[in-house]
């Protein structure tokens, strides 16, 4: 699922753009929600650091005596880069800033005329939908991970494994160019991440894509980097049984 978030100060313009996203997801029958509703900029940046990456965001741009939705919106691509960011605006024309400031929008939708703004979000959902269709699987998708007082979206082809460590509830995570050790336990992230990774020992969670060769005599799960996981009894028989 893809969440989306709404950003606007004018109630009555994010109950109807809320109702508009709802009828779309429906229409569309897209794996997208579940929709959530910011007053302010600040609210809406605390509620994306908390939840999955990527996003969808339909920002106004005009916050009086707070951040603009174009700040807003270089705050939100710090965390998610690959987002889908429209700019519900009374402004007829962006681009050129957004350009600048290398936003990457996807539109802008111009205020006041209900059935146009109706049309343009269809539009966009539709094309957020074609885009993720056709995206490589596991392209784009993040594994969200709270270390101490912060939150990391790690993009999915970035991890190589997960290994339990000696101690209660301690992972190390192996990523192609960094390590991280934080609390949480691997069934945690074997039910999160599916069938894009395998639970090839009791201690060890690996990225099937990263997977080279399974040596089965030696018991050992050779990855692309040239790094090795063990491998248990269980997981090599289900191994053998095609699993």
């Amino acid at each position: 699922m893809i969440p989306v978030y709404i950003c606007d100060d004018e109630q009555v313009i994010s109950a109807h753009l809320k109702k508009i996203v709802s009828d779309q997801i429906m229409i569309l029958d897209a794996d997208i929600g579940p929709v959530r509703v910011a007053d302010d900029p600040e609210q809406l940046l605390e509620l994306q650091r908390q939840d999955t990456v990527p996003a969808i965001y339909l920002l106004d741009i005009d916050f009086p005596g707070q951040m603009s939705g174009l700040k807003l919106a270089q705050e939100l691509r710090r965390y998610d880069p690959r987002g889908f960011i429209v700019f519900i605006t009374a402004h007829g024309d962006l681009a050129f800033e957004t350009f600048r400031l290398r936003l990457e929008a996807l539109d802008y939708i111009v205020k006041g005329d209900y059935d146009a703004m109706s049309v343009r979000v269809r539009e966009c959902f539709e094309s957020i939908q074609e885009r993720l269709h056709d995206e490589p699987a596991g392209q784009g998708s993040y594994c969200t991970l709270k270390l101490f007082d912060t939150v990391r979206h790690i993009p999915m082809q970035d991890i190589l494994y997960f290994e339990a460590l000696g101690y209660k509830h301690t992972l190390r995570l192996h990523l192609v160019n960094e390590l991280l050790e934080f609390n949480n336990s691997l069934d945690h992230f074997q039910e999160q991440l599916g069938e894009g990774f395998w639970r090839c020992h009791r201690g060890f969670l690996v990225n099937r894509a990263h997977v080279r060769t399974v040596h089965l005599k030696e018991q050992i799960v050779e990855l692309d980097t040239g790094e090795e996981c063990p491998l248990s009894r269980k997981a090599k028989s289900e191994y053998r049984a095609g699993l």
